[in-house]
């Protein structure tokens, strides 16, 4: 039994071309725990919990298989396994394929002996996201976090139980407004963590997905700037900085670092598929060269990403797939264009998996049509959200982007109404919309929604000829989005009469 204090570099994890390679320039961090496994076990499983405070859950479990292998009693090697097989704060929930793996983990991790009593406590966090057969992710969730806010009770001091004490409090955080608490809670933790051990990766990654909060970005400014300082080449600590930037509307900041990050992420992809970092990276970097204007470097960005056919078929894929090429055709006001968006998506992804990244595309038809005039395809686009809802609600655990569904129909239904020069009724849903947006937030997956309903509130109150009211929608918009192209124009167009 040791205790390991070292500063990891980046290794080579595995034989595969794409994966993490030896540089004695790049690190990933450092971590300090100690376990019951061999000198062999622990170094690998120290990568691995490297890798997973980084949320690079394939590299992780790819390490943690390796600590496996180099020793087969590492009750900890199993924890890291099944950790890696669901993404706490990641919305979509971990794939069949990845339930599956997590299952066997917790399966071998049940009959292992636990070693100490500190190691026990981690592994009986886990263990309560494995229980049972047929239970909601969400409520699996919530049994993990609980236990695993317990660990900290058991173990204040820990470092490793107050980073995941803090991501586990913002997983089971409302939306919206209400998180606000918690986020605060959760991010001066993982500050405090900072202070005492200022190499610890989530030490910094957990305090940027806490203060990614309109309320809050300012507060993750100089955490962001240095999460870069500690892992330089680490695709999705590259990224991270970025949700700061983008809450702030930093776009230059935003598009340099999701460039890196996306290539990052190709270079260092593990096995056949190009990992989720890239088109997660990608969706970012379009939304900020959009910001600015800079259409051609956006569609460069997402021609790269149509383009390649092996993406990781996961829901982060999924929801960067449909909303990249919705993004440039709606921050251009270029109605028609969206209007005759594609119905098909990217062939690398199971859409049927994600019917909520799937309504990103028909809001996007159904708003280009509306708004361009065509209300047969809007009608269409409604029916097929419709559609799309029903299969949400079979699913469960999709009440956060049913109420999106709802916001977006009601969007669509206000642009129809207002063709039909129904003005009362077009600001009635428009206001419905941007309230339900209001109220929900922005999940961690995107930069921003494929365009906020205050914003096109702003769009039908100036049509209809309220200027005043206009101008309060788009500043409405701008609190919550700093810096963003068309709330900007919008608000100077309202604010001329």
């Amino acid at each position: 039994m040791k205790v390991s204090t070292m500063v990891l570099p980046l290794i080579l994890i595995g034989a595969t071309s794409g994966a993490i390679a030896q540089d004695r320039h790049a690190n990933l961090g450092e971590v300090h725990f100690e376990t019951s496994c061999t000198e062999a076990g622990e170094a690998a499983f120290e990568t691995g919990l490297l890798l997973l405070h980084h949320m690079m859950y394939r590299q992780s479990a790819k390490a943690f298989m390796d600590a496996e292998a180099a020793d087969p009693n590492c009750a900890m090697a199993q924890w890291g396994i099944a950790m890696s097989k669901f993404h706490p704060l990641w919305p979509g929930g971990p794939t069949p394929e990845e339930t599956a793996a997590g299952h066997t983990a917790a399966a071998r991790l049940s009959e292992m002996d636990h070693g100490s009593a500190h190691e026990a406590a981690f592994i009986q966090a886990v263990l309560a996201f494995y229980q049972g057969e047929d239970v909601p992710y969400r409520t699996r969730l919530a049994a993990w976090a609980a236990e695993q806010r317990a660990v900290l009770d058991a173990f204040p001091k820990d470092h490793e139980a107050r980073a995941f004490a803090s991501l586990a409090q913002m997983t089971v955080a409302p939306k919206g407004p209400d998180a606000v608490p918690d986020l605060i809670e959760s991010g001066a933790r993982t500050d405090s963590l900072r202070a005492d051990a200022p190499r610890h990766p989530g030490a910094y990654h957990y305090s940027i997905h806490a203060y990614d909060h309109p309320a809050l970005a300012n507060r993750g400014l100089d955490v962001a700037r240095g999460y870069v300082s500690i892992a330089p080449d680490v695709p999705h600590a590259l990224h991270m900085p970025t949700h700061i930037f983008t809450r702030l509307g930093f776009w230059e900041d935003s598009i340099a670092l999701n460039t890196r990050s996306a290539k990052a992420a190709i270079d260092q992809s593990v096995g056949d598929a190009i990992s989720n970092h890239y088109p997660h990276a990608v969706d970012y970097g379009v939304y900020a060269h959009l910001q600015l204007e800079q259409v051609d470097q956006a569609q460069e960005m997402l021609v790269g990403l149509e383009q390649s056919p092996n993406l990781e078929n996961n829901f982060g894929t999924a929801y960067a797939a449909a909303a990249a090429p919705a993004r440039i055709a709606l921050e251009q006001s270029d109605w028609a264009a969206a209007a005759h968006l594609p119905s098909m998506l990217h062939p690398a992804v199971s859409w049927e998996r994600y019917p909520q990244a799937v309504a990103i595309r028909w809001f996007a038809i159904g708003i280009g049509a509306a708004r361009s005039g065509d209300g047969v395809i809007a009608r269409d686009a409604l029916a097929e959200l419709a559609k799309l809802g029903s299969a949400m609600e079979e699913k469960r655990g999709m009440d956060y982007w049913l109420a999106l569904l709802e916001a977006q129909s009601e969007g669509i239904k206000a642009w129809v109404a207002y063709t039909e020069w129904d003005n009362e009724s077009a600001v009635t849903s428009m206001r419905k919309a941007a309230e339900i947006e209001d109220r929900v937030g922005k999940a961690p997956v995107t930069p921003g929604h494929v365009l906020p309903a205050r914003e096109l509130l702003g769009d039908l109150l100036m049509a209809t000829g309220d200027m005043n009211g206009a101008a309060e929608a788009y500043q409405a918009a701008l609190a919550l989005s700093p810096n963003r192209h068309r709330s900007l124009l919008g608000l100077a167009k309202a604010s001329e009469q």
